[in-house]
């Protein structure tokens, strides 16, 4: 059965809270649905995953990568905005409205993706239809969490067990009260969960989750665990695959259209004839677009002087020197400058750069790194004039692959993550604008709510 575009089910999921008695808030039409009238049929079903999926927006169509990135080293602090200077300045209170009304969005989309697992096996869907609504179910789950628990918990490999809290583990749709579990626990549920995805998903399946994309996300736990063999080998089934090209644009965000090296985004819609916008990239457009050399969200210069000697690079056309010459010369942003455009969740250039850095971390076939490498250098360059020799070694290739990434994906919130990394796997003396990596203002704080006998909040108090 063809599913119904998840935009519509984004309407259905208005509602971000997990504990609401009705799982549906609306139906296309706008009327209330109670929850034994949604999953009184197969459609009901394949409705409410949708709905689940349209729950990823509200948190990765920019904001969980805003966080990130606010709380990384190539931003300026933000000047009107309260509850992002918290974050910039690693000190969120539990009253942040920015922060605790997101937080419900992972937790609304896995909610509706364990009900599906509760009641799939009741209806007469074929094996290959079953099989593929729960492989997306632990897909959606897998993704909720590690979104979670690389923002809201310290990260792995702080202690040297990983016993260290974590965050919720949700496997069930009741509203029991529950603890936290440890990053140890968390991380391992999260491997279960997209191994048994793998196993379940097809390898096409329109805009919606496919193997490669849980292979893909099992790659970049892999990467966060500094489990390095693991990660090159779960990306290579992935490049190796030939089914996703670089192309030759280094802009991977388009509006109604999606890029060769894509493996997994939130689409967008834009008819407008039709009078359709959904815009799943809500909270990149609007925090990056500049208007008159304003925007919410600017880089520093260091970041952009780090790569603008070097003309031929593409990716520069991204930064623009605003108000050039004037006292409030400034740098801002293009690259989500558009009324709307499909966020590429997983994508190329993300695996190629995880794997170049995981094998040379891991000592393992640098050819393979190099040439890694020198794809998406001979893109961004038009050509090899940046190639690294093939004789280069693990650390020189170490250092390229972390110089292309910082500015591929400028805005998309992994530079924190991988500064974490740096600093628990790798033991490099990380700081964030003279935080340490691992001060308690390094995680963001849980809204007040979530407090109960079980659950302990993060510590309060920054880092200084």
């Amino acid at each position: 059965m063809k599913k119904i575009y998840y935009f519509i089910s984004c309407i259905v999921a208005l509602s971000l809270t997990v504990s609401c008695e009705k799982i549906l808030e609306f139906d296309p039409e706008g009327s209330n649905l109670e929850e034994d009238e949604v999953l009184s049929t197969k459609e009901g079903v394949e409705s409410l995953l949708n709905s689940a999926y349209g729950s990823v927006p509200g948190y990765l169509g920019g904001s969980f990568q805003v966080f990130s990135d606010l709380m990384a080293d190539d931003l300026q602090q933000p000047t009107d905005n309260t509850d992002f200077d918290q974050i910039y300045r690693h000190n969120v209170l539990f009253f942040n409205s920015t922060v605790g009304n997101t937080y419900g969005a992972p937790y609304a989309s896995i909610f509706k993706v364990n009900r599906v697992l509760e009641v799939v096996n009741n209806f007469d869907f074929s094996l290959v239809e079953a099989n593929r609504i729960k492989g997306e179910c632990y897909f959606l789950r897998a993704l909720g969490h590690f979104e979670v628990v690389k923002i809201f918990a310290h990260t792995y490999g702080y202690s040297n067990d990983n016993t260290h809290p974590g965050i919720a583990v949700k496997d069930v749709s009741t509203n029991e009260l529950i603890g936290r579990s440890s990053v140890e626990e968390v991380y391992q549920f999260i491997i279960n969960d997209l191994t048994e995805a793998i196993s379940l998903l097809p390898v096409s399946n329109s805009i919606y989750a496919t193997q490669d994309a849980a292979r893909a996300l099992l790659a970049k736990v892999y990467f966060q665990q500094g489990n390095y063999n693991e990660a090159a080998q779960a990306a290579s089934e992935v490049i190796n695959s030939g089914r996703y090209s670089l192309g030759s644009s280094v802009d991977r965000h388009l509006i109604n259209d999606v890029p060769s090296e894509a493996i997994w985004w939130l689409d967008s819609y834009l008819d407008i004839d039709a009078g359709i916008n959904f815009n799943a990239s809500a909270a990149l457009n609007g925090n990056y677009r500049a208007i008159n050399g304003n925007a919410q969200l600017k880089p520093t210069r260091d970041f952009y002087n780090i790569y603008a000697a070097d003309t031929s690079d593409q990716r520069l056309d991204f930064f623009v020197i605003a108000k050039e010459g004037e006292p409030d010369e400034t740098v801002v942003c293009t690259k989500f400058d558009k009324q709307n455009f499909n966020v590429a969740i997983l994508h190329l250039t993300d695996l190629k750069l995880l794997r170049a850095e995981a094998l040379a971390e891991a000592g393992l076939d640098l050819a393979t790194a190099v040439q890694d490498v020198n794809d998406v250098r001979e893109r961004a360059y038009g050509g090899p004039s940046r190639n690294l020799s093939a004789g280069a070694s693990a650390t020189a290739i170490i250092e390229a692959a972390r110089y292309e990434r910082r500015i591929e994906m400028f805005g998309e919130g992994d530079r924190f993550t991988q500064l974490k990394r740096m600093g628990a796997i790798e033991g490099e003396n990380i700081s964030v604008r003279g935080d340490a990596w691992d001060c308690n203002g390094m995680i963001l704080q849980f809204p007040i709510s979530e407090k109960t006998d079980l659950f302990e909040l993060n510590p309060t108090g920054g880092c200084n």
